[in-house]
């Protein structure tokens, strides 16, 4: 979805819900609440939603710092080797170029995840990635087994070209 350019139209966008991008993430349903091309690319904004077992595998972002809020539930998360509990209202920040993944231990959870660059000539890749690699839910849900998605080995094939790695397998719940 293309969004005007903020620099020129400084109101401010509304963007309904029937608008933004919805994908089905390992598991999971990822919607992209805030696009980079809304904020001049300075950052991007995740929703993400999943039951116990939902995770990444251990990756590395190149270009974009992370910043997760648990909204609701608890997830495990992994960041640079060390292991942590964030439960609803916790914020774990994780920095480019730093190992992490998580894993939801709660029977659901709901998590944003704020993608932002502190480089200049650099912009979130994250919501590109959902948008153009990740099937679109066709319903607000979580996928059915048939509709899971690209497999991990696809999914981290493409790393490459949106800036991040593969570090290592998921934390298991």
């Amino acid at each position: 979805m293309t969004f005007p350019d903020m620099a020129r139209d400084e109101k401010g966008r509304l963007i309904p819900e029937s608008e933004q991008t919805a994908v089905w993430l390992l598991g999971g349903l990822a919607q992209i609440r805030v696009p980079g091309s809304a904020t001049r690319n300075a950052f991007t904004v995740v929703q993400h939603t999943g039951n116990r077992g939902y995770n990444t595998p251990l990756h590395v972002h190149d270009h974009e710092d992370e910043v997760f809020i648990v909204l609701d539930g608890t997830l495990r998360m992994v960041c640079d080797g060390e292991e942590q509990i964030a439960e609803a209202g916790s914020t774990m920040i994780v920095p480019r170029n730093v190992p992490h993944g998580f894993v939801t231990t709660s029977a659901n959870a709901r998590f944003l995840t704020i993608h932002s660059t502190p480089q200049p000539d650099r912009r979130p890749q994250f919501d590109l990635f959902l948008e153009a690699e990740l099937p679109h839910a066709t319903a607000l849900t979580l996928p059915t087994e048939d509709l899971a998605g690209p497999d991990l080995d696809h999914l981290i094939a493409l790393g490459p070209a949106y800036a991040f790695r593969y570090a290592g397998p998921p934390p298991a719940p």
